[in-house]
């Protein structure tokens, strides 16, 4: 657990280091500028940030509570510290939750996952920011793995896949957008010329983006009450049907006809 614990302090120091790089700053522009739509239509009362880098990207949300949770205690905004994978709150108390590359640089992302639906209430949404495998961006993470160094020392899942785990914890996915076709490389001139270039992919919401938010929103189920079943009333022999008492009128549906009782049986 303390080797587990070091291993993602270093990780997170790593990408708060890199994310002040004019390729990680160009990364960030683009994520604020995906997630603005997304986060000024969803209300609550609290709102949970996991994160790979000391910094928030709830700033438009309109959700009064905002706090993260953070790996370590050397953080600027972490108001928790605690593995991701084991958050210490409540079942169903926060409103939205945002993983913001959490699932990137989790060794457990499933489990990661889990908990993130276990702390939402029913109704509450969850807002996934990922790196795309399937882009530039993944074909530079899978070349430079080897040098284990951040940020492409990720483990990248695809859209497909959290889609499909998503569904298993009952999640409808409501949104998807992608974003980044720039190239990555940590070159100005050559990121504001790739950054031109993908002006018509952006619009057209093409899939090859570096990266991908989802907003998932967290199915509530009503609950179907358990009736007991209908219980025959016994009737004495003597009795031909039901007594309805002496001198009953009762007006049939066609005003023409009507029924005078003047017994009960």
């Amino acid at each position: 657990m303390s080797n587990k614990k070091n291993y993602d302090s270093q990780s997170f120091t790593e990408m708060t280091e890199w994310l002040q790089t004019p390729l990680g700053q160009n990364l960030l522009g683009i994520e604020m500028s995906l997630l603005e739509n997304m986060m000024n239509r969803r209300f609550g009362y609290h709102l949970l940030q996991l994160s790979c880098a000391d910094m928030t990207v709830y700033d438009d949300s309109p959700i009064g509570h905002k706090f993260c949770i953070a790996p370590s205690t050397k953080v600027k905004n972490g108001s928790l510290v605690a593995q991701a994978e084991a958050i210490p709150l409540a079942a169903e108390s926060v409103d939205m939750v945002v993983l913001h590359h959490a699932l990137d640089y989790s060794k457990d992302p499933h489990q990661l996952l889990r908990e993130a639906d276990r702390v939402l209430i029913a109704g509450g949404h969850l807002l996934i920011i990922g790196f795309n495998p399937f882009s530039t961006w993944g074909a530079r993470h899978k070349l430079a793995r080897r040098f284990d160094k951040s940020p492409w020392k990720s483990n990248l899942l695809s859209n497909k896949r959290l889609n499909d785990w998503l569904k298993l914890l009952d999640f409808k996915i409501e949104q998807m957008h992608y974003g980044l076709y720039s190239l990555p490389f940590n070159s100005p001139g050559l990121i504001r010329y790739s950054s031109f270039m993908g002006k018509l992919a952006q619009r057209l919401n093409w899939p090859t983006g570096g990266i991908y938010v989802i907003s998932a929103k967290k199915q509530a189920f009503p609950m179907t009450p358990i009736r007991e079943p209908w219980k025959a009333i016994p009737i004495p022999r003597r009795a031909k049907g039901l007594a309805l008492g002496d001198n009953v009128s009762i007006a049939l549906t066609h005003p023409h006809k009507k029924l005078c009782i003047n017994e009960a049986y």
